[in-house]
């Protein structure tokens, strides 16, 4: 059951669904950020925030659909109405955001505490597909591909997997959304000069909490705590990177649905890419509080995206099934990641 909370008078009614709900997922401290592609399965609230800005990589390349500006232009707007370039680059984020983009697939490599795993990534139009092809930056054994395409066979036999992972994407690429929109009326943005990057000089900003936003939901209560900086790509208005700092505790439901400590970081980075344009390259999320008033939370997860294609247009979701099946096992690109 999802927790779905608009405003504070709804808390009573759906309390104890959500409780359960955080339990299984907050559940040994497993937490695994949302990626389309890789999983169907209702997110815990706390990242509600990393959700928003894990989505700002999904974005076109050759088709891309951003406004875009001259960097002369950029640059005055930056100085003159920093919070106007925000928003547009956001809005950018939006139209190119998973499900408004031609399909794409990629390798992902994603770790936590307690795993350590590569997979590629195959997008449809009816969702996402993945395939297992690493366990701690070392290809499979025999036996472990073998249950991987057993699982893959199962999920292309199964409509009624098939149609829930749609929906449970859609819903929850909606819900992304939603925190994405209010992202620019969340913060006060200052000019901070410029920064270097492989890509050129990029516009630095700097963003404090906004004093006056009220958040709408639990999920973007978040972010009223969190303070950093975000860099934007002067021509094609695009979100290099983002570092969040959470400076002061948060708490979900008076504390009791959960807390966060201060001292947390999130950051995202994005990369030009060849084929595929703008892209994610480097997530990285360190948190601590805790769940339910007493279950500790120490949160570490580091994402890591490479080797981005396009995927054919119309394929469906047997489709995809059947390329991460017959691909050939050629070993994954070491992606190196700094300890947790």
């Amino acid at each position: 059951m999802r927790l779905r909370i608009g405003d504070r008078s709804k808390i009573g009614p759906v309390l104890v669904a959500g409780l359960r709900s955080l339990h299984l997922k907050l559940r040994g401290c497993g937490f695994h950020p949302f990626r389309p592609a890789l999983s169907s399965r209702p997110l815990p609230w706390v990242l509600f925030f990393v959700l928003a800005l894990a989505f700002l990589p999904d974005v076109r390349a050759s088709s891309d659909s951003s406004a875009k500006t001259s960097p002369a232009s950029a640059w005055s707007m930056a100085q003159s109405d920093p919070h106007a370039l925000v928003r547009a680059a956001i809005e950018n984020e939006i139209n190119n955001s998973y499900g408004r983009r031609p399909p794409i697939r990629y390798l992902f490599r994603k770790r936590t505490r307690n795993l350590d795993t590569t997979k590629e990534i195959v997008e449809t139009s009816d969702g996402g597909v993945a395939r297992m092809v690493a366990i701690r930056n070392q290809p499979l054994t025999p036996a472990q591909t073998q249950a991987e395409i057993k699982r893959l066979r199962e999920l292309a036999s199964d409509p009624a997997a098939q149609r829930h992972r749609s929906r449970s994407e859609q819903k929850d690429a909606a819900r992304v959304a939603g925190i994405m929109h209010v992202l620019p009326e969340a913060f006060l943005n200052r000019f901070a000069g410029s920064v270097e990057t492989p890509n050129g000089p990029a516009i630095r900003l700097t963003f404090t909490p906004n004093p006056n936003f009220s958040p709408p939901t639990l999920e973007s209560r978040i972010l009223t705590g969190i303070r950093g900086e975000i860099w934007i790509d002067p021509t094609d208005l695009r979100v290099v990177r983002i570092e969040g700092h959470l400076f002061r505790t948060v708490d979900y439901g008076w504390g009791i649905l959960g807390t966060l400590h201060p001292g947390g970081t999130i950051s995202i980075e994005q990369a030009r890419t060849p084929e595929r344009g703008w892209q994610l390259a480097h997530l990285s999320l360190h948190l601590t509080g805790k769940a339910l008033m007493f279950k500790p939370l120490n949160i570490v997860v580091d994402e890591t995206a490479t080797d981005y294609y396009s995927a054919p247009k119309n394929w469906k979701f047997t489709n995809a099934i059947d390329w991460l099946i017959q691909m050939p096992m050629t070993p994954p690109a070491q992606v190196e990641l700094p300890q947790p």
